[in-house]
């Protein structure tokens, strides 16, 4: 009887070992919204039309595939830009700029435009530490031209977050939340 007391208590203790040697870590990650939508409003310097140009994937990944807006601008202007992103997937819709405004700390857009595209981006919003956002920048364009811009949202996960002025697009640090190719045109 001692004997098998003895051996069901090691069985226990063996067994309590290996099921918390198999619980999961918690790991620090992206927590990743859908972000079905990419807006970008155009306003010129100086007056004018505002004009808005968007990526849309209102079922969110897989199925229809997305339709993205050619970017059409005046030559030799400047507008200031603000991009929204939304999950339509959502009911209601949900305004995921909010989100990233309110972890800026965390979250960083890039902006690459093609060398035949006549655009210069600049004037990019920072977080609270002088790193560049770009919820809002300046959008100057030269002469007619054709081209494209790569837009692209990182995610920095961390408490608190190690982004930094230096970061590339692709940095170890980040992971893609969104990314975007608009083909652009100014005549």
């Amino acid at each position: 009887m001692k004997q098998n007391l003895k051996m069901l208590s090691v069985a226990l203790v063996l067994a309590g070992i290996v099921f918390s040697s198999c619980k999961k870590d918690k790991v620090e990650g992206n927590d990743e919204e859908v972000i079905t939508t990419m807006q970008l409003t155009f306003v010129p310097s100086g007056g004018g039309t505002t004009l808005v140009f968007d990526y849309d994937d209102p079922d969110g990944p897989g199925g229809t595939a997305p339709t993205i807006d050619e970017i059409v601008l005046s030559p030799l202007k400047t507008y200031s830009v603000s991009l929204t992103l939304l999950n339509k997937t959502a009911s209601p819709v949900k305004d995921i700029t909010t989100e990233i405004s309110g972890e800026s700390d965390a979250h960083r857009f890039y902006f690459e435009e093609s060398p035949t595209s006549n655009l210069l981006i600049s004037g990019l919003d920072d977080d609270s530490n002088g790193v560049p956002l770009g919820l809002t920048s300046s959008w100057t364009t030269g002469p007619a031209a054709t081209g494209t811009v790569k837009i692209t949202l990182r995610h920095y996960p961390g408490t608190p977050p190690n982004k930094a002025i230096g970061d590339l697009v692709n940095s170890t640090k980040s992971g893609t939340d969104i990314e975007v190719t608009f083909n652009t045109r100014i005549q």
